[in-house]
């Protein structure tokens, strides 16, 4: 009996193991969005391709005509030659904030929408360009959703008759303020994928300074939302499949006049690339973690400003997070925000987490802890208690003797430390049998199982 069980304790080891390679290996869209602004800074050719899979080159729109306008020298066959000898796609971003003015005009008129569609299969042939990204900010009625679905669908027919590789994607509101004037239900037949917008979760128009992109939650119960609630919309509420979306992830953070995070603010709310808030820390300014956010903040000293951003750590645990909610891929705003003294310290962040690159320092058999799980055996309720030793994102999930997944207990942040969890069998939906269950703690470092036998 002990050989039996201690086989099974392994095999499900084994299942955690496996289970997260196959997340790394089919998991492996990075998109990064190019400004023209940057290129100054960042020419193509310093792009880190061992990361980015997919450039989106930002922006061009419509004007009400259905021509293409774009910012200055967008357009150069040599772009894509670099791109493409590197292994990546390049895609036409059109939109971004402010440029919105034509969207509304092309999309209500059936003439328009076909010299917009074939405007834009002449750019991508002329250009080198596999598709586009479509960046409209935002509709905003009933009328402008169903005129998107009309622009979606024949833009993916005519696409497809043109060149069935050319890909069509989508970046995404990540709450009900704006998404509502989305039909996911019928653009997720259309588009390759959708770029989820997990940032600018607070700003100017919030009611306190709290982070640019928290993954969870801070204060817990925040009606701003965070990352992870922004994923729930998108794939619970809205149905979008998970494959399908890419976690956003932000180079750039934001400063407040005001004295601690989630604090009241006043004035203006000003927007910072991570290579100009990295020479503040320890320089006028004090580094702080919210583990509730997964983010870091800065304080500066004399109390009067803070800046959230986003860093290698926070933008590890978004990555762990986007890998164990099986989610498609992620995707960076914007490439060349955190050149820090010649090197790319956030994209690198990406690769070592996300595409785990760096494989000297993968560890594939993530540390042990202890879990404690009492009164055992038990016959309705059980404590499960557990330490950790760093902040992490975890699952705690039970498990049948034979393997089988009966419960996911939890899913999300807990801060370094002790903690205790119950396991009530009396409020779940279906019953389960009397038997031994295993309970296991997951999470990109730490794999914990133990034993417990479920009395009636």
């Amino acid at each position: 009996c002990l050989i039996k069980m201690t086989f099974l304790f392994n095999l499900i080891k084994v299942y955690f193991i496996v289970v997260i390679a196959t997340n790394i290996l089919f998991s492996q869209r990075v998109v990064g969005y190019y400004p023209q602004w940057v290129q100054g800074s960042l020419p193509i050719s310093s792009i880190d391709f061992s990361v980015v899979t997919h450039v989106n080159h930002a922006f061009a729109w419509p004007d009400e005509n259905a021509d293409i306008q774009s910012y200055s020298n967008m357009f150069n066959i040599s772009n894509a030659q670099t791109i493409h000898s590197q292994g990546a796609k390049f895609l036409l971003s059109l939109g971004g904030w402010g440029n919105d003015v034509g969207f509304e005009a092309v999309v209500s008129s059936p003439s328009l929408r076909n010299d917009f569609i074939n405007n834009l299969i002449d750019i991508c042939d002329n250009y080198g360009y596999d598709g586009v990204d479509l960046d409209w900010e935002h509709p905003n009625s009933t009328q402008n959703r169903q005129y998107l679905n009309l622009l979606v669908a024949e833009m993916d027919s005519m696409f497809n008759d043109f060149d069935s590789e050319l890909l069509i994607t989508m970046a995404v509101p990540i709450s009900n303020w704006s998404g509502q004037w989305y039909d996911f239900n019928f653009l997720k037949s259309h588009i390759d994928f959708f770029n989820a917008m997990t940032y600018d979760i607070h700003g100017g128009w919030s009611s306190n300074a709290g982070h640019n992109s928290p993954l969870f939650q801070s204060p817990p119960g925040d009606s701003d939302g965070s990352c992870s609630t922004g994923i729930g919309y998108l794939a619970t509420t809205r149905g979008i499949p998970r494959e399908k979306i890419n976690l956003g992830i932000p180079l750039w953070g934001k400063k407040y006049s005001t004295y601690d995070i989630n604090q009241s603010f006043s004035g203006t709310v000003e927007d910072m690339w991570y290579h100009e808030i990295v020479p503040l820390i320890g320089n006028g300014w004090s580094y702080h973690w919210d583990s509730n956010a997964f983010c870091p903040y800065l304080i500066k000293d004399d109390e009067s400003k803070i800046i959230t951003f986003d860093n290698p750590e926070s933008i590890g645990f978004k990555c762990e997070y986007a890998k164990t909610q099986n989610l498609g891929g992620v995707m960076i705003w914007a490439l060349g925000y955190d050149i820090v003294n010649g090197g790319q310290e956030l994209i690198q962040s990406i690769g070592e987490n996300y595409l785990e690159n760096d494989s000297e320092n993968i560890n594939p058999f993530p540390e042990s802890i202890s879990i404690k799980a009492y009164p055992n055996p038990f016959n309705s309720n059980c404590k499960i208690e557990f330490e950790l030793p760093n902040d992490e994102f975890l699952n705690i999930d039970i498990y049948s003797i034979r393997g089988e997944f009966i419960e996911n207990l939890f899913s999300g942040g807990k801060s370094k430390g002790q903690h205790r969890y119950h396991w009530n069998v009396n409020s779940m939906i279906s019953d389960i049998s009397s038997g031994v269950f295993f309970i296991s703690l997951n999470s990109e470092r730490i794999n914990a199982v133990t034993k417990i036998l479920y009395l009636k």
